[in-house]
């Protein structure tokens, strides 16, 4: 959110009339030209961001910013020469990042916590592509900044490119100011590859590391029930203009915080205990306790850890401790217990 701008802040120090700007107009005249970007605003823009307001009162409110410590690019176009002014750094008093900037940042920031994938790169550089266009110099600084020292490694790289047509879609259907739209899909199986028609009303954009996968968790109208559709496998969307109601938001909820690798059923979570041994994985769950629903690490005597966590299915859980081969004993459920041991049963056989 923007600083307030202080009156002493906004204060000329020159006797000449500059001081005659109201502050409410410099804050307007900054923006519009933070707000036109790279490709500017004249002298005759500004005039009608003010209400139609002299060419002096223009030439005074940018000289006072000036003087105030912000630096305007002046680009001369055409015949006579018209000046186009651009944003290079803002008054000592501003430290607002524009709109554009904070959405970049904030769906940066949701892949980076919420992924470790690759697959929304392509995305979020066609965003960045986007924002360019409307960034002061400052936030372009701020942008070059992070790529320098942010880097993402490990998931899972998904190699289908997701289609920005269908992924508009399901936007315009989730984000809508009056609420969810009812969104058509046309789906493929992942069993089977053949693709159905379904009405859902979007709920929320799961991403999920240990699938490597980024999902719409939606309701089935026609199942009546939460469901998970892998953002790459929706072939084609469309926002309808129908209000989506949802009867009962609590199992989409529920779907949405336990769902481990995008599995989860309609039952009652269970309490997952762990015990975890062996040179390095104690001490690297302490140090990083994994992203699961409900997840606590206990340090234990002998150098072992109890790792507890919920979930409503055995799939994404099973899938999960693996990674620990023999160094991993699931200790509850029994359910989870017993498929655990059919499931080592059956890879060992295939290495006899």
């Amino acid at each position: 959110m923007a600083r307030s701008v202080s009156r002493k802040a906004l204060e000329s120090p020159r006797p000449d009339g500059a001081h005659l700007v109201k502050p409410e107009r410099l804050q307007v005249v900054l923006e519009a030209i933070r707000d036109a970007g790279e490709r500017g605003i004249t002298k005759e823009g500004l005039s009608r961001k003010l209400g139609g307001v002299a060419m002096r009162t223009v030439d005074r409110a940018v000289q006072l910013l000036e003087e105030q410590g912000a630096r305007f690019g002046k680009a001369r176009e055409g015949r006579p020469a018209i000046i186009h002014f651009t944003l290079e750094k803002a008054p000592d008093w501003d430290s607002r990042i524009t709109p554009h900037a904070r959405v970049a940042l904030e769906v940066a920031l949701m892949a980076l916590e919420g992924t470790a994938t690759e697959l929304w790169f392509d995305q979020l550089e066609g965003l960045r592509t986007l924002a360019d266009s409307h960034l002061s110099s400052r936030d372009r600084d701020l942008f070059r900044a992070l790529q320098e020292h942010v880097s993402v490694r490990g998931g899972a790289d998904d190699q289908q490119a997701l289609d920005t047509k269908m992924l508009t879609q399901v936007l315009l259907a989730l984000g809508h100011p009056e609420g969810p739209r009812e969104l058509e899909l046309t789906y493929a199986a992942a069993s089977t590859g053949r693709t159905s028609a379904r009405t859902v009303v979007p709920f929320t954009l799961t991403h999920d590391v240990f699938s490597g996968g980024a999902f719409l968790l939606a309701w089935d109208l026609a199942k009546q029930e939460p469901r998970h559709f892998r953002l790459a496998r929706i072939e084609e969307a469309k926002a309808l203009t129908r209000r989506g109601l949802i009867p009962d938001k609590r199992p989409l909820e529920q779907a949405r915080e336990l769902q481990i690798g995008g599995w989860f059923r309609l039952a009652p979570p269970m309490q997952i205990q762990v015990r975890v041994s062996g040179t390095n994985w104690p001490q690297a769950l302490l140090d990083a306790p994994p992203a699961l629903p409900g997840v606590a690490v206990r340090k234990e005597k002998g150098g072992t850890v109890l790792l507890g966590f919920q979930a409503t299915e055995l799939s994404g859980p099973t899938r999960f401790i693996l990674q620990f081969g023999a160094e991993a004993e699931v200790l509850e459920p029994k359910t989870l217990r017993a498929h655990m041991a059919a499931t080592l049963k059956g890879m060992a056989a295939k290495y006899r």
